[in-house]
């Protein structure tokens, strides 16, 4: 195309409000970009309150900066919904336990159930590994595949 049908391609009667309403932004544009470099603050006068304004406002940028921490920890342990729930449960590490596997819970259940501690432990132990034992069978699919705050 010639340079002259360019030209009188996009300056035709067509364009017209195009050209108008762009004329009035161009003229805006430079109206305020005039206004905001007369504005100078260098010699802006700080006063106490701003100074109080500004130590206030830089304590809530530490205090969200260590929420957003706390929530990042939180974070980290999330456990998506789609995944198997007890394989967290299982890590193991080199050292020795400092006490004898199960010694705490045992304590716990006497507290709780008395003399019949050890028969419920066993009954939970048992309801345990019948579930564990269906779960390693059919490998079920968790639902609803959603993450979930767990």
């Amino acid at each position: 195309m010639a340079p002259e049908e360019e030209s009188s391609r996009v300056s035709g009667p067509a364009h017209t409000r195009y050209w108008r309403h762009y004329q009035q932004a161009m003229g805006w544009y430079q109206q305020h970009r005039r206004a905001y470099s007369k504005c100078d603050v260098s010699n802006m006068e700080i006063t106490e309150e701003l100074r109080q304004y500004f130590a206030q406002t830089e304590k809530h940028k530490e205090e969200l900066r260590r929420q957003q921490e706390l929530e990042a920890e939180e974070l980290a342990t999330y456990v998506p919904a789609d995944q198997d729930l007890h394989r967290g449960a299982w890590l193991s590490s080199a050292a020795a336990p400092n006490e004898r596997p199960g010694a705490r819970r045992g304590a716990e259940m006497k507290k709780l159930y008395g003399e019949d501690a050890a028969k419920i432990q066993a009954m939970e132990a048992a309801l345990q590994l019948h579930f564990d034992r269906n779960c390693d069978r059919r490998q079920p699919k968790y639902w609803p595949v959603i993450p979930l705050r767990l």
